[in-house]
């Protein structure tokens, strides 16, 4: 078999040159699978495919659900006569086979390589709405397509996705981000306004385009300040292989903590130095406040006995870190965000904001303790997202009802009454040496200059400070604290983005950003700390460290775990793990601890790493990784069609900014319009 490999990428290889595709640097070879040439060229045009073969290669996909959302029909007719879809309920570990033993699975170099798929398109409208979720309305909504959660948008592996997303609200713009998606070579497609691009302005829209290296589940949300939390997010499934089987899908499990107020309203609460409370627990967007919310109505699964279901878990909260469990029921993990990983059996899972996990469920409850079934085949179990102690902050005495969902067997209407599991709820990830990679990275090691500034160099520092304003800054911000990691807190201006401004001197950018000017594909590491070694002052004199924990996202890529520490930072205890390590998107800063983290140049661009609790993102908890500024330059200046929507975006929002009457307080002017970092 790998003989057989080795020969089809030596035949890609040839057909590439073959076709004269450039190969010098200005583009990137697709290859007629849609593949990309192995050499560091930064540009990913869509070429055209040949044309479909008379036999078209139509299915469903086995991991989709029946519940939610239309149908779709993965569809690689390009792929040529003799290929078949091969995932089977005994092997989901096979996606498709050609017909001389070709195949994409889940050995396939996903970052690398990825079958051809077909085009899909989306339209989201983002209007106002009122949303009761949980028995109390919510005047304040803001939703994709009139829905709550937004429609389940659907993708199979290799697939090009455009979605369409037009902008009716009255006071906001808005700019969606795809959380999770490499987005590799098109850093203008990531939805992150004042980074990647302007706000989409009331009345405008915006069409975002990128392809699917990856598969798995993820969301996708608004990155306008704290819109998503006033209801601007929906599950995004990227069709594949799994590194484990199962007999039926579930459609995406969003848990969520809940407000009957904006967000936006809470935040002042957060800038006064008291983080707000939330009120309630959703479960796919629907939940109990005080026993009342939908008449008690939960969520709902039904199993058939012996079967295994595959959920995909997504936590869209805005402050909280849940505890995922299924009384009487083991979970089998099989990915950790778009990572697949080698399967790993548990009672329960921590799904940090942002983070996403495939579980497997088989039907077969048991007792506590021991292996014996429960016979009883019309029983009822309850479903728990269980907040973790200290990174969650409620009303209702500290902790609303955790029990928001029910599984039952034979449909049975039986309420539940199962007892919890003794489980774990500290704040925290799952544990490291279970998030094995299934397809490995090892890691460079830092040599002896990098690895010396990484020990001594202090590192990124998570803190609070008083921010003396810079240029633009509102001064109604003064009087506030932030969140900060960088030299200052983040703030943007929406109508100034980062990626206008790629052909400037890069030593010329504030400190809020990173600049990484690394040689293509080479390694980035970096140290984040949530409180510096005790008695040693940090970088700025005036910050103040406070004991919380932080999930970190990064954008356009998954990055390496080297270590993630709850002990304070110092160069005695920085013991990194450079062999296939934890990776994913989104990682838990631990209270008073650290992480050592590495990705790889190999994505120009202008990318957030920031906090993924909303209150701290809002704060200034962020940063911007500027990435080979020339190479992602070269990439706009080769896509006419992406930087003259760049250009019609910022021109509309400007137009849009220039009059105060369409602010919510006109009467404040631009001066109170913004009083947040802008993401």
């Amino acid at each position: 078999m790998k003989l057989v490999k080795e020969c089809w990428l030596a035949l890609l290889d040839a057909f590439n040159a073959l076709t004269g595709t450039p190969t010098d640097g200005t583009q990137q070879s697709l290859g007629f699978l849609g593949w990309p040439g192995r050499g560091h060229i930064p540009h990913v045009p869509h070429y055209p495919l040949p044309p479909k073969k008379k036999n078209p290669l139509v299915f469903k996909p086995p991991s989709q659900g029946e519940s939610r959302g239309d149908s779709i029909e993965c569809d690689y007719s390009h792929l040529g006569d003799g290929w078949s879809p091969c995932s089977t309920a005994e092997d989901r570990g096979c996606w498709l086979k050609g017909p001389s033993g070709e195949k994409f699975d889940i050995d396939t170099d996903y970052e690398n390589y990825a079958p051809p798929g077909t085009t899909r398109k989306y339209v989201l409208d983002v209007d106002s709405m009122d949303i009761n979720a949980d028995g109390v309305n919510n005047k304040w909504g803001k939703v994709f397509n009139k829905q709550y959660p937004g429609p389940w948008i659907q993708a199979c592996w290799g697939d090009e996705v455009e979605i369409t997303i037009r902008n009716h609200l009255p006071y906001n713009g808005t700019s969606i981000h795809w959380h999770g998606i490499r987005m590799l070579n098109t850093t203008e497609m990531d939805g992150v306004n004042a980074v990647s691009q302007c706000p989409i302005a009331p009345g405008d829209e915006f069409t975002y385009k990128f392809k699917t290296w990856q598969y798995g589940t993820s969301w996708y949300h608004s990155h306008y300040s704290l819109q998503y939390g006033d209801g601007m997010l929906g599950p995004l499934t990227i069709h594949g292989p799994a590194t484990a089987s199962y007999d039926y899908p579930i459609d995406p499990v969003l848990m969520t903590d809940w407000n009957h107020r904006s967000a936006f309203m809470d935040f002042q609460i957060e800038l006064e130095g008291t983080p707000p409370k939330m009120d309630s627990i959703l479960l796919n967007g629907q939940g109990s406040y005080a026993s009342i919310g939908n008449g008690g109505n939960k969520y709902k699964l039904n199993f058939t006995y012996g079967k295994k279901y595959l959920l995909r878990l997504i936590n869209t909260s805005v402050d909280t870190t849940f505890v995922f469990a299924i009384d009487n029921h083991n979970l089998t993990v099989i990915t950790s965000d778009f990572v697949p990983i080698h399967p790993y059996s548990t009672d329960h899972v921590v799904v940090g904001i942002g983070q996403r996990y495939h579980v497997i469920v088989e039907g077969k409850p048991h007792q506590y303790n021991t292996d014996k079934p429960i016979e009883d085949r019309n029983k009822a179990f309850w479903i728990r997202t269980i907040p973790a102690d200290s990174c969650s902050n409620f009303l209702l005495g500290g902790k609303p009802d955790e029990r928001q969902g029910i599984l039952s067997y034979n449909d049975t209407e039986a309420i539940p009454t199962t007892e919890r599991a003794v489980v774990d709820t500290q704040c925290r990830d799952e544990p490291y040496e279970l998030l094995r990679p299934y397809l490995e990275w090892n890691i460079t090691k830092p040599n002896e200059k990098e690895t010396e500034e990484l020990i001594h160099e202090k590192p990124f520092e998570v803190g609070v400070e008083d921010p003396k304003p810079p240029d633009g800054r509102p001064f109604p911000c003064d009087r506030f604290s932030r969140w900060s990691m960088g030299r200052e807190p983040m703030f943007l201006n929406f109508s100034d983005p980062t990626i206008l401004h790629l052909r400037e001197d890069p030593t010329s950018f504030p400190d809020r950003k990173v600049v990484v000017n690394y040689p293509q594909d080479s390694w980035v590491y970096m140290v984040i700390t949530g409180m510096y070694q005790t008695g040693v002052k940090g970088k700025d004199a005036d910050r103040v460290f406070v004991p919380a924990a932080h999930p970190m996202h990064l954008h356009g890529h998954d990055y390496a775990l080297l270590q993630q520490s709850d002990k304070e930072y110092n160069h005695t205890n920085f013991k990194p793990n450079f062999f296939n390590p934890p990776r994913r998107d989104v990682v838990l800063l631990p209270a008073n601890g650290f992480i050592a983290i590495a990705f790889k140049a190999d994505n120009p661009g202008a990318w957030a790493f920031h906090c993924h609790i909303a209150w701290h993102a809002s704060s200034g908890l962020a940063i911007q990784v500027l990435e080979r500024a020339d190479a992602a330059q070269a990439l706009l200046d080769a896509n006419p069609e992406g930087r003259k929507q760049i250009n019609k975006t910022c021109e509309n929002w400007n137009k849009w900014f220039s009059n105060p009457e369409n602010f919510w307080h006109p009467e404040l002017g631009e001066i109170g319009f913004q009083d947040d970092s802008g993401v």
